[in-house]
């Protein structure tokens, strides 16, 4: 078919034909020839891809009316079409997520996914995932590497972004035995004499500006390195953000207790502490700057002796506290007043060791903790322990398993899939130790069929739970 041909041809008809190659490749050729045929197969190429969806403001079961944009790490290659899609010129995206995990093309790929941003028209929420070490930046050029890391920040900011995630990525080029091997020299947190002679990158004029980001998701240790720390701290203490997770288990203690003691975000509500290697006495620093703190998210941290007490004023307005229990023993003792606490989420396994070990942590502060809804959050291991209610914990009275109202079942994605009822009765045995028990949550379910199978499990074994949630 001549290129007249196509020309000559209404675009219904032409949509009819496009829908049906089996092969969605040619369609970028054809947008390159000109503007009609591009603003035509360039978005069935993109969308067939699985790197573009289209707004559906009349589909009942669509609640967006803006495109997203979500580039896998073996798709960087739709980037050299991204960049150039007119259609998406001054366009605005609910949601734009890319993984940069392909080093030999990630020079061209950070340039490519500027191009796109400076297009767009504005970015409601982005999702990044890069690499801590990367090796098309070989030969010195690892500053380069961040350089160019911070521009696709910039870029990103200077479109109006609200909700930002800057996560982990893996090389997809390399073996687990090469990157392991490979890996040992890259740490950004490590090597700092490597750029204290050079200039770090700066947070924009024009991102300065906007102020929208209220969302930061710290889940990267390239955020905490010393080429990168200036733009961070920048934005910690620039914008109203109203949300903040720090994820970062490698990087070292000084670095990040050298972050929080210059940091200050007065709109501060809510602050997750997840996987951090932070000293008592700067999280102490940080917590008493910020009294606004509603929803607190403590993970695997250290916890201090009481010794080191918080002033009883340090979060006057705490609503939610989620941590394991040790962290929250401590908190409740070490804060004297607690009286807008309203709900604590107790994070465990699921081994009656560590059910004891709750109770004993939490029984200095059980009298704090009767007028407190309390959830226990169990990740659902691969081979579920099979014991029935002889755990001695529920002859006391005070036992912290009497206060517990809902009982919150994660599966991980990588998880074993329940394929037998049998399976679910034997999850649902663990309610039973619950004399008190309002609810059942059961978080990270993808098929319908299994989330049949638990609720009749549950309604087979626990008469008097109500009401069910699932998601």
């Amino acid at each position: 078919m001549s290129n007249l041909s196509l020309l000559s041809m209404p675009d219904e008809i032409l949509l009819v034909i496009f829908s049906h190659l089996l092969d969605p490749y040619p369609l970028y050729p054809l947008s390159t020839l000109c503007r009609r045929l591009h603003h035509i197969a360039l978005p069935l190429y993109l969308s067939r891809t699985g790197v573009y969806t289209e707004p559906c403001p009349e589909s009942e079961t669509c609640h967006t009316s803006e495109s997203s944009i979500s580039i896998a790490g073996d798709k960087t290659y739709t980037l050299a079409a991204l960049q150039i899609a007119l259609f998406l010129r001054d366009v605005p995206l609910q949601n734009l997520s890319c993984t940069f995990s392909d080093s030999q093309s990630q020079v061209i790929d950070f340039a490519r996914f500027r191009r796109l941003c400076s297009m767009l028209g504005r970015i409601q929420t982005a999702h990044f995932q890069l690499q801590v070490q990367t090796y098309a930046y070989s030969g010195g050029q690892q500053a380069t590497y961040y350089d160019d890391v911070v521009h696709v920040l910039n870029a990103v900011l200077e479109k109006s972004c609200v909700d930002l995630t800057v996560d982990v990525a893996h090389d997809l080029t390399l073996g687990p035995a090469r990157l392991s091997r490979r890996g040992r020299g890259g740490d950004p947190t490590r090597k700092t004499h490597e750029f204290q002679t050079l200039a770090v990158p700066a947070l924009s004029s024009s991102a300065f500006r906007l102020k929208t980001l209220k969302t930061f998701r710290m889940h990267s240790e390239i955020l905490f390195s010393p080429h990168c720390r200036a733009w961070t701290i920048d934005v910690l203490n620039s914008f109203p953000i109203v949300s903040l997770s720090i994820d970062a288990p490698s990087v070292p203690t000084d670095a990040l207790d050298a972050l929080l003691l210059v940091t200050e975000i007065p709109t501060l509500r809510d602050l997750a502490l997840l996987r951090c290697r932070v000293k008592p006495s700067g999280l102490h620093l940080f917590l008493s700057r910020h009294p606004g703190i509603t929803r607190l998210h403590l993970g695997h941290i250290f916890v201090p002796s009481l010794q080191e007490r918080l002033p009883p004023d340090h979060l006057p307005q705490l609503r939610d506290l989620t941590a394991p229990a040790p962290q929250i023993s401590y908190l409740l003792q070490a804060m004297d007043q607690t009286t807008s606490l309203r709900t604590v989420r107790v994070l465990s396994h699921m081994t009656r060791l560590d059910l004891s070990f709750i109770d004993a942590s939490l029984q200095p502060v059980v009298s704090r903790l009767e007028s407190v809804y309390i959830t226990l959050v169990l990740p659902v291991p691969p081979q579920l322990p099979r014991f029935g209610t002889d755990l001695e914990l529920l002859s006391s009275d005070d036992c912290l398993l009497a206060f517990v109202k809902t009982l919150e079942f994660v599966f991980a994605p990588e998880n074993v899939t329940f394929t037998k009822l049998s399976d679910y009765l034997c999850l649902t045995a663990w309610c039973e130790l619950f004399p008190n028990l309002k609810c059942v949550e059961l978080s990270g379910f993808d098929s319908t069929y299994s989330t049949q199978l638990a609720l009749e499990a549950l309604h087979k074994r626990v008469q008097k739970l109500h009401p069910f949630a699932t998601g």
